[in-house]
């Protein structure tokens, strides 16, 4: 019976341990749309996910995502234009490579909906506000997914010839810009992590 107990405890423990706390006081959950996710998204010890988690506690901290995540949209569409106005035929994987930006365009603007104005946190401007939870869940959510696929398109640019004859000058120095940005959005959601008053 004492073991009984005492497993029953430990699983009760080790379900409160995946609990994330509310970060405001405002309990309106709002679970419409696709709320699902996958396996890979409960990793624990994910560092990048907790960076984020804790950037968005704070006012500050919330601000600078949606700032670099318009920062992240901008550089996909240079991106995408200036390929195109390089007049190079694309090669499987540049086009595998610009379809994964148009991604990426679209998770930035769904995020940066959330701040527009009848989105979920578009109360957040003000002094003294607070970040509610579903403003908290849709845009961990959104930016982890944008996170995942920023690794993505650093993976597929490094599939692209930088020599040879499918390799164009123009091609590869897009590429570079691209990647050089995308590179810096783990350490910018550190920078933002650190932004902790409101």
């Amino acid at each position: 019976m004492k073991f009984t107990l005492f497993a029953l405890a430990l699983c009760l423990l080790c379900v409160n341990a995946l609990v994330v706390p509310p970060p405001s006081e405002d309990s309106s959950l709002d679970l419409d749309g696709d709320w699902r996710i996958s396996i890979e998204d409960l990793r624990i010890f994910d560092a990048t996910y907790k960076v984020i988690k804790t950037a968005l506690r704070s006012i500050k901290g919330l601000n600078c995502v949606f700032k670099w995540v318009a920062g992240i949209q901008d550089s996909a569409t240079s991106f995408n234009r200036n390929v195109i106005g390089c007049g190079v035929t694309a090669s499987k994987d540049l086009t595998n490579l610009i379809n994964a930006n148009i991604k990426i365009i679209s998770t930035c603007s769904s995020i940066v909906n959330l701040k527009s104005e009848g989105g979920v946190c578009a109360n957040t401007d003000t002094e003294g506000s607070k970040i509610s939870n579903s403003c908290f869940i849709k845009t961990l959510r959104s930016v982890y997914s944008l996170k995942k696929q920023v690794a993505n398109v650093i993976t597929l640019a490094g599939k692209l010839p930088t020599t040879g004859p499918n390799a164009v000058a123009c091609v590869n120095d897009s590429v570079s810009t691209l990647v050089t940005y995308y590179t810096a959005f783990p350490q910018n959601m550190v920078t933002c992590s650190k932004l902790t008053s409101s």
